[in-house]
């Protein structure tokens, strides 16, 4: 089992300027915009505050967001911004959590719980499934298995001695290709060596001590892998 805890927001993530695109490319003034909501989906929402959607002075609840989404003839996921949690993709993927709860066999108020909390108890196979379902990226995807503490401390090693000792423990953690890790490490711990220098250590290198700018690296070494990856 793999407890995690999250931090999924109040508020979805929110493109403002995907709203205000959506509503122009139908036609619609914000007084239509915020009648159709209130019509149709009983959100009392001033075109006021649809205005202020639009420039980013405030964002939509995500009952508001499907409200929005209907009266703009568009799905929740072309109004988001860049999904951050597991909530936020299932929201975008447009899948309930009713059908996520089947498919990885649990009660939908267990899986309901989970979500809500980030307190993830999912064995190794239900995790897969829920990455494959929602089409997780790998950052959403460590927060569920719970592994992003041991990734960090497999990347500061790649990255600090020799990266080649380190491709198959990451890929004994993370469902990755070998070839896709080796390329990623070996670009990580260049990057790295760049920025502090090395110096010769039985017939390879080992890092200098880090300065401020190799520190900040190393805090962000999970997020480049990411980041790497989705290259």
């Amino acid at each position: 089992m793999h407890p995690y805890r999250a931090t999924d927001p109040a508020r979805p993530s929110f493109n403002p300027d995907a709203a205000r695109r959506a509503r122009q490319a139908i036609g619609l003034g914000p007084e239509e915009v915020s009648r159709a909501m209130r019509a149709a989906y009983g959100a009392a929402v001033a075109p006021i505050t649809v205005l202020s959607w639009e420039s980013g002075d405030e964002t939509p609840t995500e009952a508001e967001l499907r409200a929005l989404a209907g009266a703009l003839w568009c799905s929740i996921g072309d109004l988001m911004g860049t999904p951050t949690t597991v909530h936020q993709h299932r929201l975008a993927r447009r899948v309930s959590a009713w059908d996520v709860a089947v498919r990885l066999g649990v009660a939908p108020e267990t899986y309901e719980t989970m979500e809500r909390t980030g307190r993830w108890m999912l064995t190794e196979r239900q995790t897969g499934l829920l990455a494959e379902m929602l089409e997780l990226p790998m950052s959403a995807y460590l927060e569920v298995c719970g592994q992003t503490a041991a990734l960090d401390d497999l990347l500061r090693k790649a990255v600090t001695t020799r990266w080649q000792a380190y491709i198959q423990p990451v890929c004994r953690l993370l469902p990755l290709p070998r070839a896709r890790v080796e390329g990623v490490l070996h670009y990580l711990h260049a990057e790295y060596q760049s920025v502090v220098g090395t110096l010769d250590w039985g017939g390879g290198t080992i890092s200098r001590e880090p300065n401020g700018e190799g520190r900040a690296f190393l805090g962000r070494i999970v997020e480049l892998f990411c980041e790497r990856l989705d290259l």
